[in-house]
């Protein structure tokens, strides 16, 4: 089966951003389906201007992505969509325009990323917003994935917009905050994928905040159910929402990473150490671990099957329950 790849937003920031996003993909053995986000902070941008129609936020956002696009030599493919968004901005407000204003975002990152690897010489074929989905606008549940014959092609990378599907009136929805990953896992799912590589500016899944713990380590290994825990209580790597399909798919993995590093592999297994991430959580820390629910002897209050709240700052938790094992791993 492919394998689905998914670039973060915070990768696409340049033109120079995109032709190493376009050449990482083209390294690929096997051509995969290429789950793309917006440009850095669009969505935002876009959501506002839904809210304002300021032309002149309009002319900021058109500005960056021509920027972008002439930087790429790829402007004429982006012109339609530009005219399209002016062009809304004498819609009426509706349930549905925010969704439709959003959509915007991930259609354009996907069409300049689809045209760098046409440019490249390299077959690809462009997918806007083939999930299938209610029409919860803001935060719309796949019902099915459309054009999954043409996605596996094993001759041609797909490049797939994220976050976005449109609704069975054909209007765009969007899956909510964290829609990239979500939509990356769903459609490994739905195509039998046995990884899905989730590419950030992160080297991985942290055993701490670096900003907070000098001494955090990149997890080679981390379970589904810690993956879990660790997005409800606030890691930064992922949405809990993305390992539905990871669950319901039974032998898929997730895989971490940035362009340089292999980063942590989260699957269906149970691996060391038994305290793996601590979280900042208020004046305290919530740790997540396998042995997590031990520590409930010492006071902690539990949150899961996982996870544990404990007064105790996180550099102190890191220092004495994470710390000793990974050094221990690691020797």
């Amino acid at each position: 089966m492919k394998p689905v790849v998914k670039i973060g937003g915070s990768l696409l920031r340049s033109a120079a951003d995109f032709v190493q996003a376009a050449h990482f993909v083209a390294a690929y053995s096997e051509p995969p389906v290429v789950v793309v986000s917006a440009v850095k902070g669009v969505t935002d941008l876009l959501l506002q201007l839904e809210k304002t129609r300021s032309y002149l936020l309009y002319e900021e956002l058109a500005h960056r992505h021509i920027s972008i696009a002439r930087g790429l030599g790829v402007e004429e493919r982006i012109a339609p969509l530009l005219k399209e968004l002016e062009y809304a901005l004498r819609l009426p407000h509706a349930p549905w325009s925010a969704d439709y204003f959003a959509s915007f975002g991930e259609r354009l990152s996907a069409t300049m990323l689809h045209a760098v690897l046409e440019k490249m010489g390299i077959e690809a074929k462009l997918f806007i917003a083939p999930m299938l989905t209610d029409s919860n606008y803001g935060n719309a549940e796949p019902i099915a994935l459309e054009h999954k014959e043409e996605m596996s092609r094993p001759d041609a990378v797909a490049v797939v917009t994220g976050f976005i599907g449109r609704d069975k009136e054909g209007r765009f929805t969007t899956v909510g905050r964290g829609g990239s990953d979500y939509t990356a896992t769903y459609i490994g799912k739905e195509l039998g994928a046995r990884k899905v590589s989730l590419v950030t500016d992160s080297p991985g899944v942290m055993t701490a905040d670096p900003r907070e713990v000098q001494e955090a380590y990149v997890l080679p290994l981390l379970s589904v159910q810690e993956a879990v825990e660790a997005a409800k209580v606030g890691a930064k790597n992922f949405h809990p929402r993305t390992f539905i399909p990871v669950v319901e798919a039974g032998r898929m993995a997730v895989e971490v990473r940035s362009y340089y590093s292999r980063g942590t592999l989260i699957a269906h297994i149970y691996p060391p150490p038994p305290y793996k991430i601590v979280v900042r959580c208020g004046q305290g820390s919530c740790v997540v671990g396998l042995a997590a629910y031990e520590l409930t002897k010492l006071g902690g209050t539990p949150l899961g099957q996982y996870s544990v709240k404990l007064n105790i700052p996180p550099r102190q938790v890191h220092e004495h329950l994470i710390l000793p094992y990974i050094k221990y791993i690691n020797t």
